[in-house]
Order: C-alpha cells, then structure tokens, then sequence
C-alpha cells in the first residue's frame, strides 16, 4: 500500500494546472466526496477485475449487478432506476480520478468515453478506506491550489477569518474559474470552489463554507461526506453558544450506538464483515455477527468509520464485555484496553501481508484521540504495544 508521501509526490509530478485547453474543466464537482470518491474507486476495481480488463465507461460501473449490491447502504434505490442523481454520483467522481491521473479518458465509443485505470497503486489506496480517500481529496485540493496559485488567496482567508474575507476568496476564485474554463453558468464555479475550500479548511482546523457564507465554526467531517445537506439542516437549529463540534456529539449520543450512520461507516462495517465473516477478531470464536467501536461514536465522532477503531466480535463480548449489562452508552474501560491490543495483532497481520485493510498510523490516530494521549504517529508495533500494555496494567493496578 502506497504511504501517503507517495501519494504526495504522485500528485506533484502531475500537471493540475487549469486552462481553457484543458479537456477537462472540472476537478472537483458537488458529488465529489470522501464517500463516493472511495465507493466508485472501489467499484472500478471490482468490476473491471470481475471483466478481466482495465477499461470501462460510466454506465458499465453505473448500471451493474455489483454496484447494484454495494450501494445499498446509500439506501438511495436501485441503480437502474432513472435518477440523475445516480449518473452524478458516477460521473463526477471519475472525472475527478481522471483530473488527477488516478484514471485516464481514452476515445470516445458511441455516446461514451472509455477510461482506463492509470494508476492501480493510487486508487488501490482510495479504495481501502474513506479515511484515505478523504486524504487523498485534501492532497488533491491543496496541490491544485498550490500549482494554480491560488493559495495565497486561500491562506489570506485562513488568516482572517471573516465574512468579508470569505466573500473576497469566493470572488477570486469565481473569476479563475471564469478565465481558466469555458464555464459561464454562475452557480457553477462554486460547486467546484466549495470542494477545495472546506477540504482545505478541515485540514487546517479552519472555517469554511456554508451556504455561500462563512461557517460559524471550523468544517466538521459530515460536512465533507455525501449526506452533509443533513447537516447543514441540524446546524440552522444549533443555539449560538455552541459549537458545532459539541452539537453534533449531542446528535450522535441521541442515536443507536450500534446503527451505521453514515456511508464511511457503513462502508466500513460492511468490509469489517466481508473480510471476518463471523470470526470474532477478539477471541478467535464463531457467532462474531456485531461490529464495534471501541472508542464510541458518540464522544470520537471523527473516528467513527476508522478500520481501526471498528472491531468485529460476538454478541457476548459486545453486550456483556465491551457495553456492561448491555448498556450501550457505557464502555468498560478494561476490556477496551484488551480490544485495542487484540486489534493492534490484528493489524501487525494486515501490515505483514500488505493488504492495506489496516494502518498503524491510523491506529495510532485513534488512540491518541480516544485516551487523549500525544503517542508519535511514527511508533512502531512494539512501542504501541507496550504502551496499551503498560495501561491496560496500570488500568488493573488502580482497580
């Protein structure tokens, strides 16, 4: 699996910079999100392997059996059903694979472009998790931004921070997306300008868009993912002595703990059940039919759809062990420890056998949030564990 400094540098060798020659005048689009970036990256690769060929068109990953089974934690109907909601749902994410040299547009055959897989190794690693994909888009954003020069003007906004500032940005990029393409229709520019901006802003920890106008706070992950209209609706309602980060924990904590809300993470409770079955990763025992956050969703919303933090165990270790008494808005603290230990041997195999399901680094991302601790991303497996070690002992000693 490609490290997401190869993922940087296949970026900077690649030329984004925008102009009316450009075939291809749009980068990003309003479709263009982590989720459905990483579902069609995924797709590509099933179907053109089940084909036995690298091409295809947007209809053949569109209209067929596999994206018919996959799609439905979209819960958005069948994809032979005539929706142009669903042909933007394809489109828009190949053509954004295609700006940046994931895909390549070849000849057109009758009314469609056939396209090619240009780099296996970069959209093997959009297709392994959303967390990736979702990198891949704010490396994307910022080495546009950086080859079109339109940093400076981004950098001024994240400096200020106010409306009037957000407005000069939207402006600015109005006008380069007005020169740089063939593209006259007004509401367009900011379909493709809202991507960069919010993407960019959630890396930095920055305001963003909402609606046309500064966002009150900093962007928050759901506003990045496909469903994000739900919440820019629950924001309208958010009381201005809260911030948006605390509002939407409250929501998360008034929901089902065990229910998927979002594609990213079901997506990736369905790929935790593809990959285990009904194994428990825990203890090794069959009837392993629940999937698991080990830091709740409801207090470490941010790493609610990691590989990482999900684990797949039996209905025993989950409703006796992991929740005592069955309560699912309480965790024991010790059998935590012992889940994320047996999640760490679990990932030590993923990394000995390259197959990307896993990532130390996140693993480690998602420790120092959910015990708040400071651990360097670049420890290795021996020092993660003798940390988790040496606090599940403490944890024991105290108790």
């Amino acid at each position: 699996m490609l490290t997401d400094e190869e993922i940087k540098t296949f970026l900077s060798t690649q030329n984004l910079i925008l102009t009316k020659v450009n075939s291809n005048p749009r980068p990003f689009d309003q479709k263009v999100t982590m989720d459905n970036v990483n579902t069609n990256a995924n797709l590509i690769l099933q179907i053109t392997d089940f084909n036995k060929k690298s091409t295809f068109t947007v209809t053949e990953i569109w209209k067929n059996d596999i994206t018919e089974v996959y799609v439905q934690i979209y819960g958005k109907g069948s994809v032979y059903e005539k929706k142009s909601e669903w042909d933007k749902f394809f489109a828009q994410p190949i053509n954004f694979l295609t700006y940046f040299r994931v895909l390549r547009r070849g000849e057109r055959k009758e009314r469609s472009y056939i396209y090619y897989i240009n780099n296996i190794n970069v959209l093997n690693y959009i297709a392994s998790q959303s967390y990736r994909s979702l990198k891949f888009l704010i490396f994307a954003s910022l080495e546009f931004s950086k080859q079109n020069k339109l940093d400076f003007f981004l950098n001024d906004f994240f400096s200020k921070e106010t409306e009037a500032a957000f407005q000069d940005l939207r402006n600015k990029l109005k006008e380069f997306i007005y020169t740089n393409t063939n593209i006259t229709n007004k509401n367009e520019p900011s379909r493709i300008y809202n991507k960069i901006i919010n993407h960019i802003a959630y890396h930095f920890e920055k305001k963003g868009n909402d609606g046309g106008h500064i966002s009150e706070d900093k962007i928050q992950l759901e506003e990045l993912q496909y469903n994000q209209k739900n919440w820019h609706d629950l924001n309208l309602k958010k009381p201005k002595n809260v911030s948006r980060e605390e509002w939407h924990k409250s929501y998360y904590r008034n929901l089902d703990e065990d229910a998927g809300f979002d594609i990213c993470e079901r997506s990736a409770k369905k790929k935790l059940a593809e990959r285990y079955g009904q194994k428990s990763e825990f203890s090794g025992e069959n009837n392993a039919n629940e999937t698991h956050h080990i830091f709740m969703k409801s207090e470490f919303p941010k790493i609610k759809y990691f590989h990482e933090n999900l684990i797949r165990i039996t209905a025993n270790e989950h409703l006796v062990h992991a929740h005592p008494n069955g309560n699912r808005r309480a965790v024991d603290k010790k059998f935590q420890l012992e889940l994320l230990l047996a999640k760490l041997n679990m990932i030590k195999k993923s990394i000995e056998n390259d197959d990307g399901f896993y990532d130390l680094k996140h693993f480690i991302h998602v420790i120092n949030i959910g015990l708040n601790e400071n651990m360097s991303l670049s420890s290795n497996y021996t020092q993660v564990y003798n940390f988790l070690k040496s606090r599940s002992e403490a944890l024991e000693t105290s108790s």
